[in-house]
């Protein structure tokens, strides 16, 4: 078992990537831990070591911030849409989780993004 905290935070980068391969799916701690070659509890504890929460919390975040990018990349996709490409349950939860970590509701976002392209849009157009 890796104890050094470079080793800790090598598990925790490469649930990162799992995370990165794998969002848009069902995660279970338990087949990442073991595909990756560590425990469960293991992984739980590199976690905490290394960023201070637990590898759901930090799985949610990194969804939330895909959200984010899918959103302002693509605004005229449904909501609906993008919470599911994202692996998130549904969007009132996600509206939620969101608001707590951007300041701003889903609605309020896409509502800002679409303005945003219809904006470079009109720019792009004019000489």
């Amino acid at each position: 078992m890796p104890v050094a905290p470079a080793q800790q935070l090598d598990v925790v980068n490469q649930a990162a990537r799992y995370f990165a391969h794998h969002f848009s799916e069902d995660i279970e701690l338990e087949v990442m831990a073991s595909s990756i070659g560590v425990s469960a509890e293991w992984l739980d504890l590199c976690f905490d070591h290394c960023r201070g929460k637990t590898p759901f919390q930090a799985l949610q975040h990194f969804r939330l911030s895909r959200l984010f990018e899918g959103i302002a990349e693509h605004p005229q996709s449904t909501l609906q849409q993008q919470v599911h490409r994202c692996g998130l349950a549904s969007v009132m939860a996600a509206n939620r989780l969101f608001e707590e970590l951007f300041g701003i509701g889903l609605a309020p976002f896409r509502r800002v993004c679409r303005r945003a392209a219809a904006d470079r849009l009109l720019h792009h157009r004019c000489p």
